[in-house]
């Protein structure tokens, strides 16, 4: 075979494997007796034969919701906790959410050896606490005890039953019980919290056995200079209904305290602290402390440890 000859045999191929595809491509002729058959293209929704006549004729589509808005399920509606196949939460050690874990702590946030123009003594201010983090059981103290002197008026115990309600607020409600001459039984319950800007508040209602009313309320707040470093000013004041002479007390406002401490944390659980605290008594309290040849206004230095576990 000569070079000619090959030459033209190979465009005789080339192009027969060009104008293949396009002739595979081109589509078969309808049967002529079928005329509803159509082409779509990728995606397109294929019309039914009731509205290639006439379009308006369609009827749009309605779904009644009706039953399915409110109200309550059907009889036969599936049971959402069917996937647990009838098991449920057992406390499993190990397998507990962190809300459902009970924990326990005591707080010794004053423990004290003060000097003032009273004398010298102790005081105290702790907290114990256990349970969850809606529920908690408390049991709190405080108190001043000045050498040669009656306990002071606002020493007490108390049991209550905390209850969180927000992540920052919680109530509590309990009994109160006071030391000292002519202590008294009270019923508590008031509010605690965190306020905006870390602001420790604590305000409690008391009604006691006899019918007398008395109320207490505290603040504080953490200035911290460094992470351990710490200064925290504090305000105090009860409210009395009647007057008391054996505790010396009148009605309205008994007193106000207001205090520094500056704490470091050594650990912290564990922080040394000094301060000052200055105590004013008013109105017929100050009254009644006059006429026993008190001071009404008192002023401590304080030395002690903050603790807890």
């Amino acid at each position: 075979m000569n070079i000619p000859t090959i030459r033209i045999a190979a465009l005789l191929s080339a192009l027969f494997y060009t104008a293949a595809p396009a002739v595979a491509a081109e589509p078969e002729p309808a049967p002529a007796g079928d005329v509803h058959v159509h082409v779509h293209e990728h995606g397109a929704t294929p019309m039914s034969d009731e509205s290639e006549g006439d379009s308006t004729s369609a009827e749009p589509m309605k779904m009644d919701m009706g039953s399915m808005q409110g109200g309550r399920a059907p009889a036969d509606a599936r049971d959402p906790n069917a996937w647990a196949d009838g098991y449920e939460y057992t406390g499993m050690a190990g397998f507990e959410q962190t809300d459902q874990l009970a924990f326990g702590k005591v707080l010794v946030d004053e423990l004290e050896f003060v000097s003032g123009n009273e004398g010298e003594g102790i005081g105290w201010s702790l907290q114990g606490a256990y349970g969850g983090d809606a529920d908690k059981l408390w049991l709190r103290s405080q108190g001043l005890k000045i050498e040669e002197q009656a306990i002071d008026s606002t020493t007490d115990a108390e049991l209550l039953w905390w209850r969180g309600y927000t992540p920052f607020w919680g109530t509590v409600l309990g009994v109160r019980q006071d030391f000292g001459a002519g202590a008294h039984s009270w019923l508590a319950f008031g509010i605690e919290g965190l306020a905006p800007y870390w602001f420790e508040l604590e305000a409690t209602g008391y009604v006691g056995e006899d019918g007398r009313l008395s109320a207490r309320f505290k603040g504080a707040y953490d200035l911290l200079f460094t992470n351990r470093l710490i200064l925290t000013p504090e305000i105090e004041s009860n409210v009395y209904s009647r007057t008391e002479r054996e505790r010396g007390l009148s009605s309205g406002v008994g007193n106000v305290e207001l205090g520094l401490r500056l704490r470091y944390e050594i650990r912290r659980k564990f922080a040394p602290y000094v301060g000052y605290v200055w105590e004013r008594s008013f109105a017929g309290t100050a009254d009644l402390a006059r006429d026993e040849g008190e001071n009404p206004s008192e002023h401590r230095v304080v030395a002690g440890l903050r603790l807890w576990w």
